[in-house]
């Protein structure tokens, strides 16, 4: 490997390459680092502007304790920087949710196939799904997406944008909940305001609401925990409250000018109010008053999030093998993977049935319904 941590520090913190490795400025430099200096967190938010491929994200920063760093620049700027982990046959690459250009993709493989005889495989995980061709075997598989908001520059004028039937219901439903709930109130909070068990709440109804349709609740204490340290320096909480109690919230955190949706929770009390959607909404306004670009409303292809004018990117995993025929050795790898793929396209294309008027979508619909209850039947929530 290159340079040890000290010297490995230093060049980050000036902005210089390892010795060995300087170049014109019109050549490319790779950098090759034993462990992941804590320098690369600003570079990484400027290079790929996503919480998922950022060292303040927990679950890359735990990562990142054991693992190795790949940097590729022209001259001081970066053009590729990758987190990754290595065993005996393979690479895995761990931040996520990066639009890369095919060419960076192939320097970082061929770079990892030089200079590790032993690695036969690189895995890229959620990455944009958009990386046209390339000259070794590969491999794309699995599918997830990012529902990103591109925000105006006034809460007026992102009102505005929505549909008219979008616009009606927004001002239905906020009219509603304040006849129906006398004292009940949206209050807004940032960083340091924001208190540590109404995130504790959001956390709670949201597990309540899982729970409710048999669906595993994924957040771990751990990521909980995380959760209301960031709120305290990057967080944005919507909190609604009725009778002094958390009914309903939207937690989000700042990166650059972007923000990440988090959590979205609400008291099951408040449903026929789309409670869930009006945080959601009342989130986005505050954060172009605070002159976000972007807004992401996380995974998950909810209709609310697309009438909220999100547009859908589109992520994939992607294996690269060092050559055809170790593609063909991971022959069984590979099949599963696109059996999986199959699966999952079914699946999507019935739920986006189950939406669409006639015939043919409702009984599609009534059979999905059927299916579903079949499968949460057997769930069982965890404590």
């Amino acid at each position: 490997m290159s340079n040890d941590s000290g010297t490995m520090e230093a060049n980050c913190l000036a902005g210089m390459q390892p010795p060995a490795l300087e170049a014109a400025e019109c050549e490319v430099a790779i950098s090759c680092y034993n462990t992941v200096p804590p320098c690369l967190e600003a570079e990484l938010e400027r290079l790929y502007h996503h919480i998922h491929s950022s060292l303040c994200h927990y679950a890359v920063a735990r990562r990142a304790q054991d693992a190795q760093a790949y940097v590729a620049r022209r001259g001081n700027r970066p053009l590729a920087i990758f987190l990754f982990q290595r065993d005996a046959h393979s690479v895995v690459v761990f931040n996520e949710m990066m639009q890369l250009a095919p060419e960076e993709i192939e320097r970082f493989a061929n770079y990892i196939f030089s200079r590790f005889p032993a690695i036969t495989r690189i895995s890229f995980s959620k990455i944009g799904k958009d990386i046209g061709a390339l000259s070794l075997p590969a491999q794309q598989y699995g599918t997830s997406e990012d529902i990103v908001v591109s925000l105006p520059a006034t809460p007026e004028a992102y009102f505005s944008r929505l549909g008219a039937k979008m616009r009606h219901n927004i001002r239905r439903q906020l009219k509603a909940i304040a006849a129906d709930f006398p004292g009940f109130s949206f209050h807004t909070h940032e960083n340091g305001a924001i208190a540590g068990h109404h995130v504790a709440s959001l956390v709670h109804l949201k597990k309540a609401g899982m729970d409710e349709k048999r669906i595993q609740f994924g957040i771990t204490p751990e990521e909980s925990a995380w959760m209301i340290e960031r709120a305290k320096t990057n967080g944005l909480l919507i909190v609604a409250l009725f009778e002094g109690k958390v009914c309903g919230g939207s937690l989000s955190f700042r990166l650059g000018d972007h923000y990440f949706a988090h959590v979205n929770g609400y008291d099951a009390r408040f449903a026929k109010y789309s409670l869930g959607m009006l945080c959601c909404y009342l989130a986005t306004e505050e954060q172009i008053r605070r002159g976000a670009k972007e807004a992401h409303l996380s995974r998950g292809r909810n209709q609310y999030k697309f009438k909220l004018l999100g547009v859908q990117r589109d992520m994939a995993n992607l294996d690269i093998y060092r050559s055809r025929m170790t593609y063909y050795r991971c022959a069984g790898r590979i099949l599963g993977n696109a059996l999986d793929d199959f699966i999952e396209r079914q699946k999507l294309m019935l739920l986006e049935n189950e939406h669409r008027s006639g015939f043919m979508p409702s009984l599609v619909g009534r059979v999905v319904k059927t299916v579903r209850s079949i499968k949460r039947s057997s769930f069982r929530p965890t404590s």
